[in-house]
């Protein structure tokens, strides 16, 4: 049987606290010399509202949810992108007092370039890996990626879990 050692486990913490963060500078000097380059609150955003296509749009209160963030902060940049044409609001058709908003053609082609921009920021970083290497990265942060999102699935009351698909 295998067991995850608290020492594994520390390490492991540490290393993906180093790698978070120095990724998020990364992102941080795009910004300084991009002026078009997108925050990383608008990019979470923009990714989760392309995840509901099919959607008539995602109340603000889940987005926030969804992110991780409090409601105040995500309306604050739903109107800045909404003001941007990136997203639209309409109304609730579960609610008509309510809205949600979701992603515009324009939200889709800047998220689109937004992800090109940050992929070959990291393409370069990555160039010198070997081709299983990244299979193997890929493999495994997806791997984690789907645990976390249970583990934060399992903390949800039962109304505000969702029908077997993740939003983000």
């Amino acid at each position: 049987m295998h067991t995850t050692t608290p020492r594994h486990t520390a390490q492991l913490q540490e290393t993906l606290g180093r790698v978070f963060g120095q990724f998020a500078r990364m992102i941080a000097r795009r910004q300084a010399t991009d002026p078009q380059a997108m925050s990383r609150t608008d990019y979470a955003l923009l990714g989760v509202l392309e995840h509901c296509p099919h959607e008539p749009g995602i109340r603000i209160s889940k987005l926030a949810g969804a992110l991780g963030h409090d409601l105040s902060t995500i309306s604050r940049r739903v109107s800045h992108l909404e003001g941007h044409e990136l997203l639209e609001r309409l109304p609730d058709p579960s609610d008509g007092r309510a809205c949600t908003v979701r992603l515009t053609a324009a939200g889709r082609t800047t998220l689109h370039e937004e992800r090109v921009a940050r992929t070959g920021l990291l393409g370069t970083i990555l160039a010198d890996w070997p081709q299983a290497d990244l299979a193997d990265l890929d493999r495994l942060l997806t791997r984690l990626s789907h645990d976390l999102a249970a583990d934060a699935e399992a903390w949800l009351p039962p109304s505000h879990q969702s029908s077997g698909r993740t939003a983000s």
